[in-house]
C-alpha cells in the first residue's frame, strides 16, 4: 500500500515565557497547596502539585517544531498517524480574517480535538484537499477558553 503526500508544513510551537510567568505560576501553585492543608483540604492539594507536575512534565517533553503531512491514507502529525476512517470531520478556524488552526476531530474517547496551526495559504491549499477524504465543518472562530489559554500562554 502506497501513499502519495498531497501537502506538507510545518510550524514552531514554541511558548516564550519570561521568567516573571514562571514566578507568579510556581507562587500562586504553592500559595494553594498552604491554603489547601491550612483549610485541610488535602485532596486540593495533592491535585494541585500533580497538576503542576503533569504540567512541567508536559513542558519539558514536547516538541518545538510540529511537522504535519496530508497524504491520501492519513494525516501524520510528528509521527502519529491518524487514519482518515479515525477522523469525524475537519475546520478551519479563524480570528477575524486570519485562519489560525486546522481543527481535526479525532474519533476517540477523551480529547478528540487536534489543532494545527495554519495561515491563510496552507488554508487554501488544504482546503481542496481534505474535502476528498473527510467531511468539513462549518468555518469557526476561536473559542474564549483558547482565546484566555493563548493570553496566559498555557
Amino acid at each position: 500500500m502506497s501513499q502519495n503526500t498531497l501537502y506538507n508544513w510545518s510550524y514552531e510551537d514554541t511558548k516564550s515565557r519570561s521568567a516573571i510567568w514562571y514566578t507568579i505560576a510556581i507562587a500562586v501553585a504553592i500559595g494553594l497547596i498552604i491554603w489547601g492543608f491550612l483549610t485541610r483540604q488535602y485532596g486540593m492539594s495533592i491535585v494541585i502539585m500533580l497538576a503542576g507536575g503533569f504540567f512541567y512534565f508536559l513542558e519539558n517533553n514536547s516538541e518545538d517544531h510540529v511537522a504535519v503531512d496530508i497524504t491520501d491514507l492519513w494525516i501524520k502529525v510528528q509521527g502519529n498517524f491518524y487514519d482518515y476512517a479515525r477522523i469525524s470531520g475537519y475546520s478551519l478556524v479563524y480570528q477575524g480574517d486570519q485562519a489560525v488552526y486546522l481543527r481535526l476531530l479525532i474519533k476517540k474517547r477523551g480529547i478528540g480535538i487536534l489543532n494545527l496551526s495554519i495561515d491563510n495559504s496552507i488554508a487554501s491549499n488544504i482546503r481542496s484537499i481534505l474535502p476528498n477524504y473527510i467531511e468539513e465543518n462549518e468555518k469557526q472562530e476561536v473559542t474564549l477558553s483558547e482565546k484566555i489559554i493563548h493570553l496566559l500562554k498555557l
